[in-house]
């Protein structure tokens, strides 16, 4: 196993996956889930079409308590933002930045609410409000 690290592979047992240099991960067999049954999954409830610069806002039906934390993943073509309309009311706001018209599908994942001491595993998630999340709000050039 000495030629792993030179290698540049990570084996992370507390994740139960292995990083590979170029940053792809592998889950290791016979692992826990992923997050427990108190996860809660932020779909869409429809199909959306959105023109190219435009947006879509998704209201959070549900209150999250002060314990969950929101993880939000994003797509190839869009990038989804956190926003607070009157009151305590928020949205996510999916926004199209492609050159093409964007059709996001019934049911796409947008993000999930967990506890706030779990941390996603999955790859492609970040929490609202870290600096991976802010990247994603001011892409560079």
């Amino acid at each position: 196993m000495d030629f792993m690290v030179p290698a540049g592979i990570r084996l992370d047992l507390a994740d139960g996956s292995v990083c590979l240099p170029d940053e792809v991960k592998i889950q290791l067999s016979g692992r826990r889930q992923l997050y427990n049954d108190k996860a809660r999954v932020l779909r869409l409830d429809q199909h959306s079409q959105v023109n190219v610069g435009e947006s879509v806002e998704i209201p959070l039906r549900f209150r999250a308590s002060d314990q969950e934390k929101l993880w939000l993943t994003r797509g190839d073509r869009w990038v989804p933002s956190l926003i607070s309309g009157p009151g305590k009311i928020k949205y996510v706001e999916i926004t199209n930045i492609s050159d093409r018209k964007l059709i996001l599908q019934r049911d796409e994942r947008i993000g999930l609410w967990l506890a706030g001491d779990r941390v996603h595993r999955l790859p492609g998630y970040v929490s609202v409000g870290s600096r991976r999340y802010a990247e994603w709000q001011n892409p560079k050039p």
